[in-house]
């Protein structure tokens, strides 16, 4: 638990200056959060540009956007954005607000955090 700790400071720090692509893909921060990963590869199958629940959701989280008023839609299509809200929403026990998170679950991938 303590590493997963320090890697999210890290990240707060380190994530937002790599939206330009120059430094490590952003996949591969998917690797110390295997439930957030699984989530992305359901909601998106990892694509950037996925766009759902007719032209309300966006990016690799699909985040609902009347959902979470405060996001816009350039972060929600910014993996690295929204990578980082999503390791927030994962940390705070919110990981329920992704269907698949259900679908998953149900699948017997994961057990409730």
């Amino acid at each position: 638990m303590f590493i997963k700790i320090l890697v999210v400071l890290v990240f707060s720090f380190v994530i937002p200056t790599m939206a330009d692509g120059s430094k490590m893909p952003w996949r591969t921060y998917l690797d110390f959060f295997p439930e957030l990963s699984a989530i992305v590869k359901c909601e998106s199958n990892y694509s950037v540009n996925a766009v759902g629940d007719h032209g309300k959701s966006y990016g690799i989280f699909q985040i609902h956007l009347p959902a979470h008023p405060k996001v816009t839609k350039a972060q929600a299509k910014d993996p690295y954005w929204s990578l980082n809200w999503a390791i927030d929403k994962y940390y705070k026990g919110e990981i329920g607000i992704w269907s698949c998170w259900h679908i998953v679950k149900a699948k017997g991938m994961f057990v409730d955090l």
